[in-house]
């Protein structure tokens, strides 16, 4: 924090965001990962409470073994509970889980003169504002999670390969109704966007366990009474690695070859199983993806669409291919109803996230015209991980922006909090660009 108690704060978490949420060129940026502790998991109600600097990754670790799993997973653990509430994160399992602010009890926020404030849904709009609303309503200190109960079996992974991208599109919308009625079936879509194959994809669906019956609690799992702090503790977040030198290893060669490796490597077993936390956060085990990139850095661009807006997928996917700027890796979801929070992403359509060179010439310019088509279609780009979007089209993007401003400046009239994202895109109305 800076010396000046006057001057202008975000709070930032593991650092898992791709953008400039948690940055603050022009003030302080409050680092939370200390405050980590789990302080209370009752087992009989499924309901935990920990310091928001806890990673998802660390409370998965406690919860082996209890009976009980986070009901809302990103694709990494390297995200604080605290974050995974200002950004709202969702899961593979949106259409029936929703996304994560949906399963917060409660969460106390410090307020601009650094008090605590407990704030509960389903009526306290400053609750809604903070969800979704990327630390600009103030640091989220404790959150109170309620958990979903899960068996002890292996994970359930099947594959299906779909030549089209509306192939895709119509095996996850025939899990629909099963997710609607269980949150254990998570769905995603891995899509090849290479020129020429722009569409086709492998389908992954896992079928997690329903919880146990009859089964005791695990020995020594943690019981109701608050868990004393930790004599040490190890520092939250996502491993750093160096990038590669140059352009990194990333070329339109090496994403051609590696689409169709993925395309045509040979399935040992339609169906596997797996161990749970390995089948529903894969890309734990690839934290050295974004140094692969090189010096330019990774770009994530991700957006959503509502349904019967599927074709905008495709028209990106092409227009890209066609400026020989094809993503590195893109990965679609099919998403459930939206929630509450003025500044939510998701709503009932379909999101695709591309992985993208940032220093690609051209990249730019055709982003931005793929944001506009979105914006046209009545999508939206996540701001947890955008970089680059133009500020005339948030409101269009976001058309309860003016509802969440009203409610942010009476939370923080002085604008103490505030970020990089915040200015580039004016959310707030003293945000100065």
């Amino acid at each position: 924090m800076a010396s000046d108690p006057a001057s202008p704060f975000v709070p930032r978490g593991a650092g898992s965001s791709y953008g400039d949420a948690a940055t603050c060129d022009r003030g302080s940026v409050l680092d939370l990962t200390a405050c980590d502790r789990l302080v209370e998991l009752d087992p009989s109600t499924g309901v935990v409470t920990a310091e928001a600097g806890m990673t998802i990754g660390q409370l998965m670790r406690v919860l082996v073994g209890s009976g009980w799993t986070v009901p809302v997973l990103p694709g990494t653990p390297h995200v604080t509970l605290g974050g995974a509430v200002a950004a709202d994160v969702h899961g593979k399992n949106h259409v029936g889980a929703g996304s994560f602010g949906a399963h917060v009890r409660w969460l106390v926020l410090m307020d601009p003169q650094g008090s605590p404030q407990r704030l509960s849904p389903p009526l306290d709009a400053r609750f809604w504002a903070t969800v979704g609303g990327m630390g600009l309503t103030g640091p989220i200190l404790v959150v109170a999670l309620q958990l979903r109960p899960i068996g002890t079996a292996p994970a359930s992974v099947r594959r299906v390969r779909a030549a089209s991208l509306e192939g895709v599109m119509q095996h996850l919308e025939d899990l629909v109704p099963e997710q609607r009625v269980d949150a254990g079936v998570h769905a995603v879509a891995w899509l090849d966007a290479t020129r020429g194959h722009e569409g086709r994809g492998l389908v992954q669906v896992t079928r997690t366990p329903g919880p146990d019956r009859h089964r005791p609690l695990a020995d020594g799992a943690v019981g109701t009474r608050p868990v004393p702090p930790r004599t040490s503790r190890a520092r939250s977040g996502s491993p750093t690695s160096r990038a590669l030198p140059g352009n990194g290893l990333i070329s339109e060669r090496l994403i051609t070859a590696a689409n169709a490796a993925r395309w045509y490597w040979p399935q040992r077993r339609a169906e596997q199983q797996r161990e749970i936390v390995d089948a529903l956060i894969p890309l734990r085990r690839a934290e050295v993806w974004p140094a692969m990139f090189g010096r330019g850095g990774l770009l994530q661009y991700q957006f959503v669409v509502p349904l019967g807006q599927g074709h905008v997928i495709q028209t990106a996917l092409t227009t890209l291919a066609t400026r020989r700027l094809t993503p590195a890796l893109v990965v679609l979801k099919r998403l459930g109803p939206s929630s509450a929070a003025p500044l939510g992403f998701a709503l009932e359509g379909w999101t695709v996230a591309l992985d993208l060179p940032a220093g690609w010439a051209g990249l730019g310019v055709a982003l931005d015209e793929l944001d506009e088509l979105v914006g046209h279609a009545g999508g939206r780009v996540y701001l947890a991980k955008d970089s680059r979007l133009r500020p005339d089209l948030v409101g269009q993007m976001y058309p309860q922006l003016e509802t969440w401003r009203q409610v942010r400046d009476d939370m923080d009239p002085h604008h103490r909090f505030c970020s990089d994202l915040d200015r580039r895109l004016r959310l707030t109305r003293d945000a100065e660009a």
